[in-house]
């Protein structure tokens, strides 16, 4: 049988000796260790946020990139595709993609803009405003569960320190992809 990817991760942990595993109490770890090891950590909870995810999906046959346009719905209320897509960040022919997706399983509606006739309002079922009023629920539920015994103090540096590696993560994906090139395989048409 195959190992999974989790396997193969921590294998390579293993392998790699202290990664993801420093010894706070320890006086001789460095700065390039501790780095080290919350990056091994924060790829070792990469999974299971998945899997938390993915419940999500599985109950209501939704994906990440469908369930932030419904959450986007949620906070705006009825809007222009082309509204949806700058909220959202992402090109109109991708948000035109997921809107049709979601149409067809009933979660949100189209409707002709009275003043463009251009432009289609995309808004919420109620249907859809049920399945994410429980999302809500459970998210909350899931946030007492995971840290809701956490000092605030803690939470607070917590929040500080994934506000920065938020704020790195893009410009250093896009140095490292730059490195390493196209991916292999046939190249595109031009």
């Amino acid at each position: 049988m195959a190992d999974s990817v989790d396997d193969r991760s921590a294998d390579v942990e293993a392998a790699r000796g202290s990664l993801g595993s420093v010894d706070p109490s320890s006086a001789d770890i460095n700065s390039a260790d501790w780095a080290l090891s919350v990056v091994g950590r924060l790829f070792r909870l990469a999974p299971q946020l998945m899997d938390l995810l993915d419940l999500g999906a599985r109950e209501y046959g939704m994906g990440f990139a469908r369930g932030r346009v419904l959450w986007a719905l949620a906070e705006s209320g009825p809007v222009v595709m082309r509204a949806l897509s700058q909220a959202l960040g992402i090109s109109p022919r991708t948000v035109t993609g997921l809107v049709d997706g979601l149409e067809d399983d009933g979660w949100v509606t189209r409707t002709p803009h009275p003043a463009d006739r251009r432009a289609t309002i995309i808004s919420l079922t109620p249907a859809a405003e049920t399945a994410l009023a429980s999302l809500q629920e459970n998210y909350e539920g899931l946030a007492h569960d995971l840290i809701g015994d956490v000092p605030m103090e803690d939470l607070q540096r917590c929040w500080s320190v994934i506000t920065t590696l938020q704020n790195r993560l893009e410009d250093v994906v896009a140095r490292r992809k730059a490195a390493f090139g196209p991916p292999p395989g046939p190249s595109p048409r031009g």
